[in-house]
């Protein structure tokens, strides 16, 4: 899966935003990725939805799956509303 390993989203807390790419990218960036941990994640859903799997086991998996889902999402979730908050500083500053 093409995602952030754990704590690496950290980086884009620690840039310098003076010659850095500008807020407004890195939360492109960040919805971006956002989009794309979602549509994994439906088309998981999907497949597991298509398998042959007895109903129990598969409300199992489902909760594993949104689980695994709802921690990979957190880190930019929290990202997008710090960069949020900059932005709005920022706005406020000039």
């Amino acid at each position: 899966m093409a995602h952030l390993k754990p704590n690496n989203y950290k980086e884009l807390y620690s840039r310098d935003y003076n010659g850095s790419p500008s807020i407004d990218a890195m939360m492109r960036e960040v919805l971006h990725m956002l989009g794309n941990i979602d549509f994994e994640h439906e088309m998981e859903l999907d497949r597991l939805e298509k398998s042959a799997t007895d109903q129990e086991l598969k409300s199992y998996i489902k909760r594993k799956i949104r689980a695994a889902y709802e921690e990979r999402r957190e880190p930019y979730v929290e990202l997008l509303a710090t960069l949020r908050q900059r932005q709005h500083r920022l706005s406020f500053s000039q």
